[in-house]
């Protein structure tokens, strides 16, 4: 009776960590300080992975002289309130990772933000910096009524991460320039100095509160670690986590690491320059440099690990600061899962969308209708390109070692081709800003240049691909 009473609680237990831990749970952060690339730039990637009918849309938002609000580059996903990416006007990128927190208690004003917290960084922020700010402000101000998240932000010079706790505590760490940080679905920053303002900011009683929760007691815990001490017990020792926080270290520094999330560093110096290349690498990475696998509902068809079945997005914000921020600052996004997709550059200084990449041909209808226009996406914007991308990704799928390899023959080429054609393709553009203060002296021209480039890339793109 003992015996049955005890397997019965241990499935009991085994079905609260798979209700909790979904298999669609996969996003993922990079940030590669600018010492730690090989052109110099800073690097934010990341893989957007979430279930159900998605509809990538990408929009070109112009300033609002009326509120304040920054140009901004905006990949929508009509009624998600925490897939979309944003890059604006002065270099600001930002995306996040969802972190699932132990706090339960619920501290909110008016209902608490969520969606809010992207947007105020897109339309405000004027530095990675500011915009750790931002989101440390209005997360004290409003409560955050999701259990936690992290939130990856980078400018032409540095990138931060900020992570928020269900309610008003929130924690943010620079990363270093010459280090490169990793991110899956759990909190990754460990020791805290809010005294260092060069490199911490966050909530005075971050540590204090873990010890009134009982998260964090000194006398037998060692050092505070605020991933260990905050995140949920499920997540941080989760499977699908560690494996894919492996992958990425190892892809980057050659190292092996253990199995206790706890023992890895907050970011690591890699063993090389970093390139957009490597990220890509790791992006795409189904789990060929790690020992242990991810148990996967379509292990069969399909491997997971960084890339998964469900990833509908890839971007990697190159963010240099020797350009004008409109061509120094450019988005290279996929359209579907990485493994399976080509990345295209849209820079910063755009201001058009290519044909059929928006539901709505203005932007403002786009934020108004952001949550109430998601259903039925398919059947009410059957001619969006999205469709093409998603049917692709299906496809291939069905027989995913079948089908892969013939797709990524096709994509190989045209990526590499998009790589060599950046750099002529800027060169050609420096008549358009003075050299010495980098200020655009035609600002139409450059615009024009700008639209048709990304415009012509995904023509010739679906060329490639026979659509």
């Amino acid at each position: 009776m003992r015996k049955f009473a005890a397997l019965y609680l241990l499935l009991l237990f085994s079905a609260a960590v798979f209700a909790q831990n979904p298999d669609y749970l996969n996003c993922f952060g990079l940030i590669a300080g600018r010492n730690a690339t090989a052109d110099g730039s800073v690097l934010l990637a990341h893989n957007e992975d979430d279930s159900g009918e998605q509809m990538l849309n990408i929009y070109n938002v112009p300033k609002n002289t009326i509120n304040s609000n920054n140009k901004y580059l905006w990949v929508e996903f009509p009624g998600m309130e925490v897939a979309d990416a944003f890059l604006n006007e002065y270099g600001v990128a930002v995306a996040s990772d969802g972190c699932n927190s132990r706090e339960d208690r619920q501290d909110y004003t008016d209902g608490g933000v969520l969606y809010e917290v992207r947007t105020l960084v897109a339309q405000k922020a004027r530095s990675a910096r500011h915009a750790a700010e931002l989101i440390g402000k209005m997360v004290e101000e409003k409560g955050y009524r999701g259990s936690g998240r992290t939130y990856v932000v980078a400018d032409c010079n540095e990138g931060w991460v900020v992570a928020v706790v269900r309610g008003r505590h929130w924690l943010a760490q620079r990363v270093p320039d010459d280090k490169v940080m990793a991110i899956p679905n759990y909190y990754c920053i460990g020791e805290v100095d809010l005294a260092d303002t060069a490199n911490f900011m966050g909530s005075p009683d971050i540590i204090s509160y873990a010890i009134e929760r009982g998260w964090y007691n000194p006398q037998t815990d060692g050092k505070f670690l605020f991933k260990k001490a905050y995140s949920h017990p499920n997540y941080y020792n989760y499977d699908r986590n560690y494996i894919r926080h492996i992958s990425a270290l190892n892809h980057l520094t050659g190292e092996t690491y253990g199995t206790d999330p706890s023992e890895y560093p907050f970011a690591v110096t890699p063993n090389r320059k970093i390139e957009i290349e490597d990220m890509i690498q790791i992006l795409t990475s189904h789990g060929e440099n790690v020992e242990q696998k991810i148990d996967h509902r379509n292990n069969p068809k399909h491997p997971v690990c960084i890339c998964t079945d469900v990833t509908i997005t890839s971007t990697i914000f190159q963010l240099r600061n020797w350009l004008p921020v409109e061509v120094g600052a450019v988005m290279w996004a996929t359209a579907a899962s990485p493994c399976a997709n080509v990345y295209v550059p849209w820079y910063s200084g755009m201001t058009q969308s290519p044909e059929r990449f928006t539901r709505f041909s203005d932007p403002a209808e786009a934020i108004e209708k952001h949550m109430s226009d998601s259903k039925e996406k398919r059947k009410n914007y059957p001619d969006a390109i999205a469709w093409k991308f998603v049917d692709q990704w299906h496809w291939v799928l069905e027989d995913y070692d079948g089908r892969i390899g013939g797709v990524q023959q096709k994509n190989a080429p045209f990526q590499q081709k998009l790589f060599k054609e950046q750099g002529k393709f800027e060169k050609s553009l420096k008549k358009y800003w003075n050299p010495k203060t980098l200020e655009v002296l035609k600002p139409a021209q450059l615009q024009e240049a700008l639209n048709e480039y990304t415009a012509e890339a995904y023509k010739e793109y679906y060329k490639v691909m026979g659509w």
